[in-house]
């Protein structure tokens, strides 16, 4: 029973559920969204911020060209340094976020694709300052050594992220008439989506790719200039979110069109704060390159991305030379700048990087942040609601803490009815803290508490019996009548002293009764040396 005891009662350290983390009263937050309106699953230019066009106005930092600086300075890391595409994103309340990229089939060429993801902004916004909050207002949940602080929606549906699913193809020769976008699974089953080449033909910045005669293969064009656009894909017949097409130079002086597939989605998501180890938003652990390597894939909700929004990403500016560019031609050309001399990416068995796996990359880091900022407004911040013992509410907006806010909802409803009239999504915070702890965890802890469960069932019974008189061991009449017989017992010399050590051997003697010449009765050992505790002829023995 002793490896069971150590296993159940032992201590564990682990995380362990905070019994009462709001012993102030209650903390109720909502999110001023419906849950229909947070990911929405059509992204048009309606989603956009007012201010977006200026990029010095209060809400750049939500515009979906405003993760353009982060992605560009990966680039530059990536080509001097060889960093991997994985970014630590900064946001509201001191936290971040991980925005990072997982390659798929990397040893082709002309091939690259792409998985990227991260939390979204909004919701490691609203994470990073109900922290801050805690802190500010001394609550409870924030003494604990090390707490951690998971949200979610009190209905129990999960939290969304961005994920982007991008493959780009490498093409050296292209028809005039039309071009393709890969299939993601592309195989001979699944052939291209065919787009006219009149989509590009229409672009200034496109025409020089393309001769005269309309049979004729233009393969080799020379130096030419940087050039991107976003192809429209709603009419495809369950196409992607979105196309994209860049003209880049090559290290053997040919321009190479490199098509992409765009396949963007909602998927479910579990966040969590541990804010004494780093303040960085996690998720629980993914298994997206295991889904890679054993073709399987959690699609999530598919996003129609309209090119009107997606045409916010590519802001027109003038660089450093004064050339007037856009910001995702100016990224790529000084990306592929460098491909004649590709940096090894780390990984088994890669060899040279492709330029689509760059353009893949690049451009799903870029677009992922842009689809995580989606919704994210300080006029729309979400707003707590705190309840003291006395059922006084204070609110607060997240995001500014430096005090709770005046009434601005009805005077005769109080917030939490207002709230759930307007029908915004209410989240819970989950708290936990680390440390040491008992709990009914695990299937080892299970089976020794059954072991020990049943070893002081079977105890109590035997003992309920015994004392009882409904079962009586055969030699003797009562319980009692053995522990009088033991007291008036002379010492043996077989079991010598009390300090001999009680063994399996022990319990192997037998004993006797012998009645004394005044009728006293005692216990005799079998084997008994000492000729005046032997038994003796002519008495009763038994």
């Amino acid at each position: 029973m002793g490896p069971c005891s150590a296993v159940a009662i032992i201590p564990n350290l682990d995380w362990w559920n905070h019994t009462n983390p709001f012993p102030e009263g209650p903390e109720r937050a909502f999110m001023r969204y419906k849950p229909s309106d947070l990911w929405p699953t059509s992204i048009t230019k309606d989603l956009i911020p007012p201010g977006c066009a200026d990029t010095k106005s209060p809400d750049a930092e939500y515009c979906p060209y405003s993760g353009y600086e982060l992605v560009k300075e990966w680039v530059s890391a990536h080509e001097n340094q060889g960093q991997e595409p994985n970014i630590t994103t900064p946001g509201h309340g001191g936290v971040s976020r991980h925005l990072a990229s997982v390659t798929a089939y990397p040893g082709l060429k002309s091939w690259g694709e792409t998985s990227t993801s991260t939390i979204g902004y909004k919701e490691a916004w609203d994470l990073g300052a109900f922290w801050q909050y805690a802190l500010g207002q001394r609550r409870s949940l924030a003494t604990p050594s090390r707490p951690r602080i998971a949200p979610g929606f009190v209905n129990g549906s999960p939290l969304k992220k961005p994920e982007v699913r991008i493959i780009c193809v490498e093409q050296y020769e292209w028809s005039t008439s039309y071009f393709d976008l890969p299939h993601h699974e592309f195989t001979l089953t699944h052939d291209p989506w065919w787009i006219p080449s009149s989509v590009l033909r229409s672009q200034q910045k496109f025409r020089g790719l393309f001769s005269n005669t309309t049979d004729e293969i233009q393969s080799h064009v020379g130096q030419f200039p940087t050039a991107f656009t976003w192809i429209d894909t709603f009419s495809l017949v369950d196409g992607p979110s979105i196309g994209a097409v860049l003209a880049v130079n090559t290290p053997n002086e040919s321009v190479a069109l490199v098509t992409c597939s765009v396949s963007a989605y909602w998927k479910p998501t579990t966040i969590f704060l541990d804010p004494k180890s780093d303040m960085i938003v996690h998720e629980e652990s993914s298994t997206r390159a295991n889904e890679y390597d054993q073709g399987q894939w959690d699609l999530g909700t598919p996003i129609n991305i309209a090119v009107d929004w997606a045409d916010a990403m590519d802001r027109n500016f003038t660089d450093d030379n004064g050339l007037e560019t856009t910001y995702i031609q100016h990224m790529m050309e000084r990306y592929n700048n460098n491909s004649s001399s590709p940096i090894l990416f780390s990984g088994p068995g890669l060899g040279e990087e492709s330029i689509p796996w760059r353009i893949s990359t690049a451009l799903g880091l870029y677009l992922t942040e842009a689809l995580a900022r989606v919704q994210s407004t300080f006029s729309n911040a979400t707003v707590l609601c705190h309840t003291s013992k006395t059922d006084q509410e204070s609110v607060f907006i997240l995001g500014d803490l430096n005090g709770y806010h005046s009434q601005w909802w009805p005077q005769d409803k109080s917030f939490i009815d207002y709230a759930h009239e307007q029908g915004w999504a209410e989240l819970e915070f989950a708290i936990a803290r680390y440390g040491y702890g008992w709990g009914f965890q695990g299937k080892t802890v299970k089976l020794a508490t059954a072991a020990l469960v049943l070893q002081a069932l079977i105890g109590t019974v035997y003992l309920g019996l015994i004392i009882s008189g409904i079962w009586k061991p055969s030699s003797w009449a009562t319980m009692g009548e053995m522990l009088i017989f033991a007291i008036n017992s002379s010492p043996s010399t077989v079991l010598r002293t009390a300090a001999t050590p009680v063994d399996k051997y022990t319990w192997r003697h037998t004993v006797k009764i012998r009645q004394l010449e005044n009728k006293r009765r005692e216990l005799v050992v079998e084997g008994e040396t000492n000729v005046e505790l032997m038994p003796r002829m002519g008495h009763k023995h038994r």
